[in-house]
């Protein structure tokens, strides 16, 4: 069953009214009726059971109530749970950063930053500039966490430019590891390599059409990330960031598996 993700006007009642676009999808995508009842979700990634009380024209009135607490079994399985997933995502043309969005949202990363590299096609003062950009991809999250049932509310930034980021990694922070993804093999390192410690966070970066520059590069590794490369085939950069995404995903829930014991 798909989950539905509560407004942001919602004030942590036991009562919801949902109209517009919302309503449609209650009533016209998921075809629900008074009585129904399905699993919630609002902004910090608290579930709920939600049911139809009524409908209007226009409107849905909903009930609202606390999930109970998850079994140690399923919490473990969540997406999202430490160590977080930080994507860095140059801005690849067209709309191929919907994708990497809709993608990353379902794969359970908790935040994606968008950069304007030397090398990226689109700019962010394109369509309307970072506001209007930002204000689409935060819909695109909020669709596929309701198609996907991830509980993880992937937080999405403002495009920014490139340099910007030493303003988010330029301090060291214990727990971090920051890996950039380069079409060649700059170190012989893997990444199982990389992941094996007990890192609390994993910083991602995928560069656009063309990979990042050497300047970029020499950047990157001067805020302690590490190059990483994903095979000698060549890759779109949407193919490349949802590769790279699912690679770090499964060594990490395999953990267990590859792992020495004492």
């Amino acid at each position: 069953m798909r989950q539905f993700v509560l407004p942001p006007g919602w004030s942590s009642g036991p009562e919801c009214v949902v109209t517009g676009e919302a309503a449609r999808y209650l009533v016209s995508v998921l075809r629900l009726g008074p009585g129904d009842r399905f699993p919630g979700l609002d902004r910090e990634g608290r579930r709920y059971e939600l049911e139809i009380r009524a409908i209007a024209q226009g409107r849905v009135d909903l009930a609202v109530r606390p999930e109970l607490p998850p079994s140690r079994e399923t919490e473990s399985n969540r997406p999202g749970l430490s160590p977080r997933l930080v994507l860095v995502q140059a801005l690849p043309k067209g709309r191929k950063m919907d994708l990497v969005v809709r993608q990353a949202a379902e794969a359970g990363v908790a935040r994606i930053i968008p950069v304007e590299s030397s090398r990226s096609v689109a700019r962010i003062s394109d369509e309307g500039g970072a506001s209007a950009k930002r204000a689409r991809w935060e819909r695109i999250v909020r669709e596929a966490l309701q198609q996907s049932g991830s509980s993880l509310r992937t937080e999405v930034d403002a495009p920014r430019p490139f340099r910007e980021l030493a303003g988010v990694f330029g301090i060291p922070a214990p727990g971090r590891v920051g890996l950039f993804f380069h079409e060649t093999p700059l170190d012989g390192a893997a990444l199982h390599r990389y992941l094996s410690g007990e890192p609390e966070e994993i910083a991602a970066c995928v560069g656009p059409e063309g990979g990042f520059s050497s300047e970029e590069v020499l950047f990157l590794e001067g805020l302690g990330f590490r190059p990483a490369h994903l095979g000698p085939t060549v890759l779109r950069t949407e193919t490349a960031a949802l590769y790279a995404v699912a690679a770090i995903q499964v060594i990490l829930r395999e953990r267990s598996s590859w792992t020495p014991t004492a």
